[in-house]
């Protein structure tokens, strides 16, 4: 569920308006501005049209949403146990885009999202029909992954990105 807020202000009001989205996304906001403390992804736009600036702020992907959560009836599981597939991929996306991208900007990838990338990807190799010839590979790449982190050896940990970069799209072409 996707929330979206207006607001026409000039130049002079665009510093109050970053202060008050400021706020919104600490803590408590002023009256008839969003809540942002929960929000996931929040876009921003700003126009200038004829010397009036038209603020728009989605937000989206609210945290405590069913599809963040394991434990309600909202259908975020299979029968198997399992969660549903399509989660499974976007948060797998999610985790490795963030490593990704932190090892070629030559920096550590938080551990949160290499921790979490490492357990989807145990699971993801438990789904039948979605790329099980590669399965066992994939599980001999999460296992030097899981090492190399463990050890910080971050060059062997980038490499086995990179590798798993390249199964991912050889995967993903063949069972998509």
């Amino acid at each position: 569920m996707a929330e979206k807020f207006t607001q026409t202000l000039t130049r002079d009001d665009l510093p109050a308006f970053f202060r008050k989205l400021a706020d919104a996304c600490e803590s408590t906001p002023s009256e008839g501005f969003p809540d942002c403390t929960k929000a996931k992804k929040i876009r921003l736009s700003i126009k200038d049209e004829y010397g009036q600036l038209t603020a728009k702020l989605k937000m989206s992907a609210y945290i405590d949403e069913c599809d963040q959560c394991d434990e309600c009836e909202c259908g975020g599981k299979r029968p198997d146990g399992l969660p549903q597939y399509k989660r499974l991929k976007k948060r797998m996306a999610t985790s490795f885009k963030v490593i990704f991208k932190a090892l070629h900007l030559n920096s550590v990838p938080p551990d949160e999202a290499v921790a979490d990338f490492i357990a989807d990807s145990r699971l993801m190799t438990k789904y039948p029909g979605k790329g099980d010839p590669l399965y066992a590979e994939y599980n001999k790449l999460t296992d030097i992954l899981e090492e190399a982190w463990q050890t910080k050896n971050l060059q062997k940990f980038h490499e086995t990105v990179d590798t798993m970069n390249h199964m991912k799209t050889q995967c993903h072409h063949q069972y998509k």
